[in-house]
């Protein structure tokens, strides 16, 4: 894969979703994922699942990835580990702070070096305001925990869908079922992340933010159907939670074009033509009805 790509890709996820949901050893730390032949002693490894870990070890299949991504990989690339449910506030993060310390134990060769952590955020919004603060209290801390690695922090597979009612495992609702306050509310909890990841995360460890969904997930998909995961509606629609994105970029409302000057300078000796492209029979800008022009390459505005 390294070779294929001849250095043009900088930055890969060595290991993606190595981490489990259960702490067999009891060591307050998340255990890594393994085949059910494996956590039953059978070692039936010939079933749908494989594990590299099975057979190699919790530590040497990641320090083995390392040096072999190193080697063969650009001399800048950068290696993250990714994994979901990172921000959980269903176990206090201990799935982030179990990775953090997994990171550490690879790292303990002296050799192998993990560059980044990425956080996949396949989140919702929550109709019940104390679930939300709950989940935005737990993304601060994810945040926090990650910056405090010292490791690059890439948000990698961010969307979010919207639970209403007071369940907190509530089925999530339809894009076609959302009222607009709705949808403004999740344009506010996108602008809150953005901001969150800026306001924690030292410059240096920022690596980005990923939308996982660019649309609304059609109902016949396997990821969400028919949920508000994209920042378009399924016909290309910007929407609220565009201007959330917006907003969170830019740092607040997004600011209005002033203090224009009027260039008196500009040559018209090659021609004006307007967006499609044409040729206009004008010869000067004043004979133009407003609108937007091209000459000499450049947009014009005549007001």
């Amino acid at each position: 894969m390294m070779e294929a790509c001849g250095g043009k890709v900088k930055a890969w996820d060595l290991v993606n979703e190595a981490i489990s949901g259960g702490d067999n050893d009891k060591d307050g730390y998340y255990d890594l994922q393994h085949s059910e032949g494996y956590n039953s002693g059978t070692w039936d490894v010939g079933g749908d699942a494989f594990y590299w870990q099975d057979h190699m070890g919790d530590l040497e299949y990641i320090r083995q990835a390392c040096r072999l991504a190193r080697k063969y990989g650009p001399e800048d690339i950068v290696l993250f580990i990714n994994d979901y449910n990172l921000e959980s506030d269903w176990d206090d993060n201990k799935k982030v702070k179990s990775l953090i310390n997994w990171i550490k134990k690879w790292e303990a060769d002296g050799v192998t070096k993990i560059d980044g952590i990425g956080t996949q955020m396949h989140i919702s919004c929550f109709e019940n305001a104390t679930h939300l603060n709950n989940v935005k209290k737990h993304i601060t801390k994810m945040f926090q925990l990650m910056a405090n690695s010292g490791k690059l922090v890439r948000v990698s597979e961010l969307d979010m869908g919207y639970v209403r009612g007071s369940d907190r495992w509530g089925k999530s609702s339809k894009t076609e079922d959302l009222t607009e306050a709705e949808h403004k509310k999740m344009a506010d909890f996108y602008e809150w992340i953005f901001k969150e990841y800026f306001r924690i995360i030292p410059p240096e460890q920022q690596w980005g933010i990923c939308q996982w969904c660019t649309t609304d997930a059609p109902a016949n998909s396997g990821w969400r159907g028919g949920e508000p995961v994209g920042i378009w509606d399924i016909n290309n629609y910007r929407k609220h939670v565009y201007a959330g994105f917006v907003r969170g970029l830019n740092g607040g409302e997004p600011t209005g074009i002033e203090d224009i000057e009027d260039d008196k300078a500009i040559d018209i000796s090659k021609g004006i033509y307007n967006i499609q492209g044409v040729s206009m029979s004008a010869t000067s800008l004043d004979e133009l009805p407003c609108g937007i022009y091209i000459v000499n390459g450049k947009k014009v505005v005549v007001k």
